[in-house]
């Protein structure tokens, strides 16, 4: 593992977010790990990112205030879990596209909406 530092941009946070992290890439996988503190009040959370570049999936294990482990598949529908503080939220996970590092960008791209819910 190399170590490195992230620019983690979410629609659920106004600014990007600059993480401290190690990475390893194959030909095959790609595995990223990093943490992320977003106020005084958060623990710190840390992600496991992996993903399988022949098959485009990638799989993020979040442990912190808010424990999740979530799939993606290109243009596919898959599921996740959130474990909060208020209960377990099954969510749906619908994803539009995984740009993976290499050729114009060196940057891991998932592009994604979710919900809650089971089988809708």
């Amino acid at each position: 593992m190399r170590d490195c530092v992230f620019e983690v941009v979410s629609g659920l946070y106004t600014e990007s977010v600059y993480a401290r992290g190690q990475f390893e890439e194959t030909p095959d996988k790609i595995k990223y790990i990093w943490n992320e503190k977003h106020s005084e009040d958060d623990r710190e959370s840390i992600f496991h990112l992996s993903c399988d570049r022949k098959t485009k999936s990638c799989q993020v294990v979040r442990n912190g205030d808010v424990n999740s482990v979530m799939d993606f598949k290109e243009g596919e529908r898959t599921g996740g879990t959130l474990n909060t503080a208020y209960g377990v939220i099954d969510v749906q996970i619908e994803t539009e596209y995984i740009n993976l590092p290499g050729g114009l960008s060196n940057a891991l791209e998932i592009r994604y909406k979710m919900g809650q819910g089971g089988d809708e």
